[in-house]
């Protein structure tokens, strides 16, 4: 991480309340792209909150943060064709835990989805018998 001097031009009040312009010499941070990939990494471990990180790299907004999870997190699947190389040259035994770590993400996610699938048709239900109005479309319908 780089810094590089900036003049700022801010106003102060003098005794009077009148405004004047002064120029206040800054500092301000540079992150070159591995800089931001280790700053993003750090989030990802989940040892520091988004507003913590902000606070620590002096980023000027949380959303900062979350362009360059976009930007890198999104290059980073995009290059999963190198990753898989690595992954078969790994001890089959490793891959195998990796891999039952993956399916029981996975299968997690899944009963997540059929619970939330089933309070949607339940809401469904209730509102339809409550307001006794048709939500979900007839299958006959036209265009």
């Amino acid at each position: 991480m780089k810094t590089k001097q900036v003049i700022k031009r801010v106003a102060e009040y003098d005794q009077f309340g009148y405004p004047r312009w002064t120029s206040v010499t800054t500092e301000k941070r540079i992150f070159d792209d591995e800089d931001k990939m280790a700053v993003v990494a750090e989030y990802q471990a989940g040892k520091m909150t988004a507003a913590q990180i902000v606070e620590k790299y002096h980023l000027s907004s949380r959303q900062v943060l979350f362009n360059w999870m976009d930007r890198y997190l999104r290059e980073e699947s995009l290059s999963l064709g190198a990753s898989e190389a690595e992954d078969m040259a790994k001890d089959p035994e490793e891959r195998i835990r990796e891999l039952e770590l993956e399916n029981r993400r996975l299968q997690k996610a899944l009963d997540t989805e059929t619970l939330r699938a089933k309070a949607f048709d339940t809401m469904i239900e209730l509102a339809e018998s409550k307001f006794n109005i048709p939500i979900r479309k007839k299958s006959g319908t036209k265009r």
